[in-house]
Order: C-alpha cells, then sequence, then structure tokens
C-alpha cells in the first residue's frame, strides 16, 4: 500500500515532510502569482507533468503556463506524504478556481482533484520529479445571481470527473486529455498509485 499510517516521526522525517509541503505549495503559489523563473527551480530537469490540459516536462510546463496568459488560482488543503531516504511520494487536495464569460454570463469554475507529486533530493534539495492529477469532481456556478445554460450534450461528451473544466479549456482552444485518473475510473487511480508505490521503494 502506498499511503500508511504515520507510527512514528523522527526529528529528519519531520523536517522533510515540512519541506516537501513548503515545496508543493511554494510551486503552486508560483504557478498562480506568474513567479516563472521561481516556479522552474522546483522542478527536477528530467520531471513529468501530467494534467487536463499539458504532458511534458517540468521546463516545458513552465513556457505553457506564461504562454497560456490566463488566471486561475489553486486552493490547496491536506498533504499526506509518504518517505522512503531520499524519495517521496505526496498527494494534496486542492480546487482549481477560474471564471469564463458564457454568453454574456460570468461563471465560476470550481474543479476538485488531487495533485500526486513523486519527489527526490537533488542536491541536497526537495524537487518534483512527476506531479498528475486525480480527478474528483467540478462545478460551474454564475456569479451574482446571473443566468446561464450549457446544452446537456455539450458536457456528455467529457469525463464527469472533470466535465466543466474540459468545456472550458476547450472553449479556450486547449486540447484536453480525455484519459487522465478520475474518481469515474477507479482503476486508472489505482494504476497511478501502484506506479508510483513501485517508484518509491525501487
Amino acid at each position: 500500500m502506498l499511503f500508511t499510517r504515520p507510527v512514528r516521526n523522527t526529528d529528519q522525517l519531520l523536517k522533510d515532510k515540512f519541506s516537501i509541503k513548503e515545496l508543493i505549495e511554494f510551486e503552486r503559489f508560483c504557478r498562480d502569482n506568474a513567479l516563472w523563473d521561481e516556479m522552474r527551480k522546483c522542478f527536477a530537469p528530467d520531471s513529468t507533468v501530467k494534467i487536463s490540459w499539458f504532458t511534458g516536462t517540468g521546463a516545458e510546463f513552465v513556457d505553457a503556463s506564461i504562454k497560456m496568459d490566463s488566471h486561475a488560482p489553486h486552493k490547496l488543503y491536506n498533504t499526506v506524504i509518504q518517505l522512503n531516504n531520499d524519495r517521496a511520494v505526496a498527494a494534496t487536495m486542492a480546487t482549481i478556481q477560474t471564471s469564463a464569460d458564457i454568453d454574456g454570463c460570468i461563471v465560476e469554475l470550481q474543479s476538485d482533484l488531487k495533485l500526486l507529486y513523486r519527489l527526490q533530493v537533488i542536491n541536497a534539495s526537495w524537487h518534483i520529479v512527476f506531479m498528475e492529477g486525480i480527478y474528483e469532481k467540478d462545478a460551474l456556478l454564475p456569479r451574482s445571481g446571473e443566468y446561464f445554460s450549457i446544452a446537456r450534450n455539450e458536457l456528455d461528451e467529457y469525463r464527469p470527473s472533470y466535465a466543466n473544466l474540459s468545456y472550458l479549456l476547450k472553449m479556450s482552444g486547449f486540447e484536453v486529455n480525455m484519459d487522465l485518473p478520475g474518481i469515474d475510473r477507479p482503476d486508472s487511480v489505482q494504476q497511478i498509485y501502484n506506479e508510483a508505490e513501485h517508484w518509491l521503494y525501487e
């Protein structure tokens, strides 16, 4: 099993867990606040990022984020961490927030997911070597009591775990990966947990 109940935290384990949590939060802070040079430093040179609108290296993810030119801040909640010497796997509960104009109505997107990280010590500092989203559910909400409608068949072509996010991304011209891990496909979630566990202990 990838995540097990913490039994005994040594001083070093606590320091590592704090550093990992700080790194995860700092990378998302940089993404939300356009601190691109600092964001780039959070990723290992051969890192991988796989999310709804992007698959590539950490450096390419920073470049793509710059070009995206839109504001979609993240709210981060709990983080659980499993450590094995200079490697770690972490899962952070998060919500993606953004807004869009649909037929003159400003709507707010709330997209809930887990961000699954693989992290490793490189040159005495923790770095992100893999980041992947596990999608759970999302919703589009009108701002200030306005009214909007989307034809049901327009959402039916998307996965229920991130249908509204996919709709907005496609509306903005982005290609969306429809085969990402999500709670509507439990086997896909178990697979990436298994892969992360194998990497952690190999």
